[in-house]
């Protein structure tokens, strides 16, 4: 009689652990799921921009930015910067200054430019949210970038 009722609970238990490990193992596969969505839906948006950009490189490429040493071939990582920052552009502007005939000089000044002015959209609305006003932020951090980047062309810090 006892074997039979150690027997009883041993198998209560093994469906009771099977059960939980179940719906461990769902509630997974749906934040899994989850998760691919939100990033899908980061993602794709930021790959069409990019290759949007660079279908039209030739018409951006005539824009220059000469006055603070960015070539038209520059603008596209530095766009891509401004836009979505460092840490999610950093593949993009690492493989456009490698795919591209920019020099150290210009990359240097690209960086330079975005170490001021990066994530524009995100950081903004994270100031705005607590109560910054955005067309101020946005303002000077562009001008900011603007002056330094062309202090530093301009001056003998980079001429080899």
């Amino acid at each position: 009689m006892a074997t039979a009722f150690c027997k009883g609970h041993v198998q209560s238990a093994f469906r009771s652990f099977d059960k939980y490990i179940m719906e461990i193992i769902l509630v997974a596969l749906k934040d899994s799921l989850s998760l691919s969505i939100k990033l899908l839906l980061i993602i794709l948006p930021l790959t069409i921009s990019y290759e949007f950009l660079k279908h039209k490189q030739s018409r951006i490429e005539r824009k220059r930015f000469a006055f603070i040493g960015i070539t038209g071939s520059g603008l596209v990582p530095l766009i891509t910067g401004i836009i979505i920052g460092l840490t999610y552009g950093a593949g993009v502007i690492i493989h456009s200054i490698r795919t591209s005939n920019i020099n150290k000089k210009e990359a240097f000044l690209i960086l330079f430019f975005l170490s001021i002015c990066h994530a524009v959209i995100e950081d903004t609305l994270i100031f705005v949210v607590i109560g910054a006003n955005g067309f101020v932020l946005i303002g000077f951090r562009f001008l900011l970038a603007i002056i330094l980047t062309y202090l530093i062309y301009r001056s003998k810090l980079l001429n080899n």
